[in-house]
């Protein structure tokens, strides 16, 4: 049993795969609790969210105190004394009375520990950490190193999100891990990960809806070169397919860069719970009246011109012109959005596709296709998502150590180049599989940005530095039915 469980803005969707597949929809107005009963408690789950993520996008993630150990000449703010050297050695140490000194009477929200080469030695992020929990709880603090990425400003950024929302994500994570301790997140490329993984990077799970829809309509229709339109209660979203596979792209958050690659979409500020008032409005004030809700929506006018959605009788109320102006604008917005991506076909997703895709793809001129289980595409999707995983690998022969996302191992010596990638895949395969990845996962290993360098002193090669990201690409399980 694969079940998935995606919680949108307006409704909590889930899907039981084994075989057959079943799809249950829950109101958020009910708690995640019933959800989570509903899911019940055999096989896997896997929960796709985006709900302590929405402060990434407009920055709202509180007060943060940034702490950068840059090193000697480098100007950043927040930065203190200390620095590790691009090899991993100690230049310069933490001075433990100045942390103090910073932290001691401090107000923040949220701490950010930023070394400039913590990625290829974590200590004095460490150093500062142990610091700042005499001052602040755990879930307030967020150290780079486990980022892995190099880029130091991206690194700043990112860790400055993980400290506004890293405690947002314990406390659902603790929520969960109550009635189901093995479950899992899914990530922003559509991998899943696990919950001590999500904690320590809760950056990882920004904009999974999109990428599980991704992986949900390419599972259910098979079509490999499409875009997917989600149509949800708060808005729908645009995902691009090509060759079985969504786009990633890297997060900006106002103006600045990140490492959080996620799957590239357009989301558009309309879907079916839509207030209609002197007409469409870009904003939800709740359920439709259809579904018990005080205001007319998108999902009331579809009533008002034949549809049978819920409760008819409570659409009514709304004028038929409205509901043909409020549809128009629907369609003649998105339409003219899709006719610019000028996809092969839409496959449509959510619970109003099979309403509102067929009139869609006619405004925009393409052709179409509405799976069973449209509605619940996102929840399908986080089911059959299997276990991935990107490491950022750097190993120095004469230190005798391979840095794995900022976390030290031995690296034994007199190893090639080939013998090291497959050391390393089998550190990386234990990674996963101790958060549950079957073997059948772990066969295929991916490896990036490979480079390698000897250090040469006086005629004699001193050491050989290799660089490499490897990884568990994202993707559909091999034990999905």
């Amino acid at each position: 049993m694969f079940t998935g469980i995606d919680i949108g803005g307006t409704n909590t969707d889930i899907a039981l795969v084994d075989g057959d597949i079943q799809t249950i929809k829950v109101s958020n107005s009910k708690g995640l609790e019933l959800a989570l009963e509903a899911a019940g408690r055999d096989g896997r789950l896997a929960i796709s969210t985006s709900q302590p993520l929405n402060a990434m996008v407009t920055g709202n993630i509180g007060r943060i105190r940034t702490i950068t150990i840059p090193g000697p000449g480098l100007m950043y703010g927040g930065a203190v004394k200390g620095a590790v050297g691009p090899r991993g050695d100690i230049l310069e140490p933490v001075d433990t009375e100045e942390i103090e000194r910073l932290l001691r009477g401090c107000r923040a929200d949220g701490i950010a520990i930023v070394g400039k080469f913590s990625v290829r030695n974590p200590i004095q992020e460490e150093i500062v950490r142990d610091i700042a929990r005499l001052f602040f709880d755990d879930e307030q603090i967020a150290t780079s190193a486990p980022l892995g990425g190099l880029n130091f400003p991206a690194r700043i950024t990112t860790t400055r999100i993980n400290a506004g929302i890293k405690a947002k994500v314990a406390a659902l994570s603790k929520k969960i891990r109550t009635t189901h301790p093995d479950s899992l997140f899914v990530t922003s490329d559509g991998g899943l990960c696990g919950h001590d993984r999500a904690i320590e990077n809760p950056s990882l799970l920004y904009h999974s809806s999109p990428a599980t829809v991704a992986i949900g309509a390419g599972y259910l229709s098979h079509k490999k070169n499409c875009l997917v339109v989600d149509i949800g209660g708060t808005t729908t979203d645009l995902v691009p397919i090509k060759e079985g596979k969504p786009i990633f792209e890297t997060l900006f958050v106002q103006g600045k860069r990140t490492l959080v690659q996620a799957v590239s979409a357009e989301t558009v500020p309309l879907g079916g719970d839509s207030c209609i008032r002197d007409e469409l409005m870009q904003f939800r004030s709740g359920n439709a009246r259809a579904f018990g809700g005080t205001e007319p929506t998108l999902t009331d006018a579809l009533n008002v011109l034949g549809a049978d959605i819920g409760d008819t009788s409570r659409s009514c109320c709304l004028d038929p012109k409205k509901a043909e102006d409020a549809y128009r604008k629907y369609l003649e917005k998105l339409g003219a959005i899709i006719h610019q991506m000028d996809p092969i076909m839409i496959v449509g997703a959510g619970f109003l596709a099979p309403y509102l895709i067929p009139d869609l793809a006619n405004e925009a001129r393409v052709r179409f296709f509405v799976p069973d289980h449209a509605g619940s595409a996102n929840a399908v999707g986080a089911a059959v998502s299997r276990i991935s995983i990107k490491i950022h690998a750097h190993a120095d022969s004469q230190r005798g150590v391979l840095t794995l996302n900022g976390i030290e191992h031995p690296l034994p010596t007199g190893m090639s180049d080939e013998e090291l990638l497959t050391h390393t895949g089998e550190l990386v395969r234990a990674m996963a599989k101790s958060e549950g990845a079957p073997p059948k996962d772990l066969h295929e290993l991916v490896t990036s940005q490979y480079s390698a360098y000897n250090v040469v002193r006086g005629g004699r090669i001193q050491a050989r530095i290799t660089d490499f990201v490897i990884g568990i690409a994202p993707g559909i399980t091999c034990e999905a039915p």
